[in-house]
């Protein structure tokens, strides 16, 4: 047998270690292979399962097929979606997560995952995705539409009405972007630009009913409520199933005093949308003012159901259990909206009211400290914590304050201190 110099041991070791590689690739190209066949059958089923509205189902096969190929970025965005229908959005944004691993220079993912930010409310967030997406692909309208979006419930009116420019010099979807346009301008009450824009919507499609729409909020603001019903009524005649048409008709019929018209308005809003908490407030709101208390705070739960944050919905439960005598109740409800936005004077001066009912005087009075730190010419908050004060035998202190108020306005003060106060 040929003996074997070290020249030849080297050959023959990087002949076999050549392939020995060779077979270990072919066997991972093989797993990986079968791993993706397998993730795209339970993909399939998944989808199916998605189609008969089986959610949990659907995700148990996308899971299956993450298992099966845990590098298969399809497997993550499918998932996803479903968590985000349901509302699952921390879930879904995870999944999102490992899917930019697996394509960091994939834009949709950005933009999908900007879109499950938003609806969880982190605007912030989605603004650095969609800004990474913008980078990726900047060329692409879509991309700036949805910025344009996150720009608008951060506030930020102007770098959204430069988004929206360039779409418009572009061409690009020119009747919604105007009626976009409008929508800004509105927000920055800018009346005299929302109308232009108005009309140049109206001009591309004089059947549109959100320029309609939005005439008729641009009414209202002008505080013409007839013509702000006429505008809503040609809304809804181009689009009967435009659940906002009606909720916004029921406001101009409030403003008209045509209540009960408005509740109905409210009512088929409701039917078509079940899920705007806007709406259960509005109508939570009609309801108290013609004296169904126990109806507005039914409706003040569902529109709290829908969204929890929903400080107003808080703050008028809060006061109708106050007028219904569920002080306990108010007083939760007090404490919540002040969890939600502790820098409110309104919501220490409420909290306040409702210690005084309990007979609790320093609690509300140091609540209504609070509400005048937080606003120093806040007349009511004086004129609260005078007359309670006044409650405490405490009539120096209770008289300063309630002179404070008159002196800042507060019409109520005069008469509290005509009979206590000997002026």
């Amino acid at each position: 047998m040929e003996q074997l110099t070290i020249p030849h041991l080297l050959s023959a070791l990087k002949k076999t270690g050549a392939l020995l590689l060779l077979v270990f690739m072919a066997n991972t190209v093989w797993a990986q292979s079968a791993g993706r066949q397998e993730a795209v059958r339970l993909i399939q089923e998944g989808d199916k399962w998605l189609q008969q509205y089986h959610w949990e189902q659907a995700i148990f096969s996308y899971t299956n097929a993450i298992n099966a190929d845990n590098t298969f970025a399809d497997a993550l965005m499918k998932r996803a979606t479903i968590y985000e229908k349901m509302g699952r959005y921390q879930e879904a944004i995870t999944d999102y997560n490992q899917a930019i691993q697996l394509n960091p220079y994939a834009e949709y993912i950005y933009d999908n995952r900007a879109k499950i930010k938003m609806l969880a409310m982190d605007y912030k967030g989605a603004l650095v995705d969609l800004n990474k997406a913008i980078a990726l692909n900047p060329g692409n309208d879509t991309l700036l539409d949805h910025r344009v979006d996150d720009f608008i419930a951060l506030h930020e009116y102007e770098k959204a009405l430069i988004d929206i420019d360039s779409m418009i010099s572009h061409g690009y979807n020119l009747e919604y972007e105007y009626e976009k346009q409008a929508l800004v301008y509105l927000l920055m009450n800018d009346l005299s630009q929302c109308r232009n824009s108005i009309d140049k919507a109206l001009e591309i499609n004089a059947s549109s009913y959100m320029a309609y729409d939005l005439m008729g909020i641009l009414y209202l603001k002008e505080q013409q409520y007839n013509s702000a019903l006429d505008a809503f009524n040609t809304a809804i005649a181009f689009n009967p199933q435009f659940a906002m048409a009606y909720y916004n008709r029921a406001m101009a019929k409030r403003y008209l005093r045509q209540s009960d018209a408005a509740m109905n308005d409210l009512n088929t809003a409701i039917e078509m949308s079940h899920d705007d908490a806007s709406i259960y407030y509005s109508r939570a709101i009609i309801r108290k003012e013609l004296g169904d208390l126990n109806g507005a705070i039914e409706d003040y739960n569902k529109a709290l159901t829908i969204n929890d944050t929903h400080v107003e919905a808080l703050y008028n439960r809060a006061y109708a259990h106050k007028l219904l005598g569920n002080y306990t109740y108010a007083l939760q409800d007090a404490e919540a909206i002040i969890d939600l936005d502790a820098e409110s004077p309104e919501h220490w001066n409420l909290k306040g009211n409702v210690h005084v009912l309990f007979g609790e005087y320093n609690n509300a009075i140091n609540c209504y400290n609070k509400a005048i730190s937080y606003r120093i010419d806040y007349a009511e908050a004086y004129y609260n914590r005078g007359l309670t004060y006044l409650m405490s035998y405490r009539p120096i202190q209770g008289c300063q304050d309630l002179e404070t108020s008159q002196r800042m306005g507060g019409t109520k003060a005069r008469q509290v201190i005509t009979n206590f106060c000997g002026n």
